[in-house]
């Protein structure tokens, strides 16, 4: 059977034409990216200014924060962004000091994000079977497309697991002591443009087995359902027309290719190919 389905998955997540997107800077360093229709909005005033003929935040560390704040919630109000959600993700984290923006404003100013992604599954006596989310038909984005356990961006100030235990808590009401036992398998990168919003993103994966017996839950309202399927049933859903989460249905391929579970499939070097795809360096 042909690879081409599964590449199809990977490139879904990796269009872009870089022409289209400007780099800001914060002194010398890039920290994001916007899309060109949108520089001589952020030109008209404060706080970018055009700097040695780049795009640049002018602002003083200690209000750089503030000042992304300030453009964000006008881009709110104005219905250009989806409304704020109060979590503070990183820009340049390793910047003195560190600055924040508003989730809600990531994609418009490019900025790099950082997500974990889990895989819940379980082993059967006829393979292993794995947990599928079904995301709320509620939700702003993706409502109702198939998703991994659970996921979730990485806020300031936590890191990868603690993001993903807290994950497991909120969206699937897993215990600690199961959550725990998650293993970090690797990472995910990638730039994908979507219209004049740009996803510069990083996933961490992590696999968690579960009992048999235990059955995830829906607590935050993100999840509407989970059902277990068998990781060939899986599969077929991420050859065919199955409405993915793009970014999750690329987790889900890293999990069915590290399990062996796409062998009978594909031969060796179609699974190379698309392991190799998953893998391949992000424009950045």
């Amino acid at each position: 059977m042909s690879a081409e389905r599964y590449l199809q998955r990977v490139a879904a997540c990796r269009g872009i034409d870089p022409t289209s997107f400007e780099p800001w800077f914060v002194g010398e360093r890039r920290a994001g990216r916007v899309h060109r229709d949108h520089v001589p909005e952020l030109l008209a005033g404060p706080p970018f200014r055009r700097a040695a003929g780049r795009l640049t935040l002018d602002a003083p560390p200690e209000h750089r924060t503030r000042a992304l704040a300030d453009v964000v919630a006008r881009l709110a109000a104005a219905g250009r962004i989806r409304p704020l959600t109060g979590e503070p993700y990183p820009v340049l984290a390793d910047a003195s000091p560190p600055f924040t923006i508003d989730r809600a404003g990531v994609p418009w100013f490019g900025v790099h994000a950082f997500g974990v992604h889990g895989n819940g599954f379980v082993r059967t006596a006829s393979g292993l079977e794995v947990w599928v989310a079904t995301r709320a038909r509620g939700k702003s984005t993706f409502a109702g497309h198939l998703d991994n356990l659970v996921a979730g961006g990485i806020a300031a100030g936590l890191d990868a697991v603690t993001t993903l235990r807290k994950e497991c808590r909120e969206e699937a009401d897993v215990p600690a002591e199961l959550a725990a036992r998650a293993v970090a398998v690797g990472r995910i990168d990638y730039v994908h443009a979507d219209g004049s919003s740009l996803k510069d993103d990083t996933l961490f994966c992590f696999d968690l087995e579960l009992p048999p017996e235990f059955e995830p839950r829906p607590v935050d309202g993100e999840v509407e359902r989970f059902d277990r399927w068998p990781a060939a049933v899986v599969a077929a859903s991420l050859r065919g027309d199955a409405l993915w989460k793009p970014n999750c249905a690329l987790v889900a391929l890293h999990f069915l290719l590290r399990h062996g579970c796409l062998d009978d499939e594909l031969d060796r070097a179609s699974r190379d190919r698309v392991w190799q795809a998953l893998h391949a360096p992000a424009w950045r």
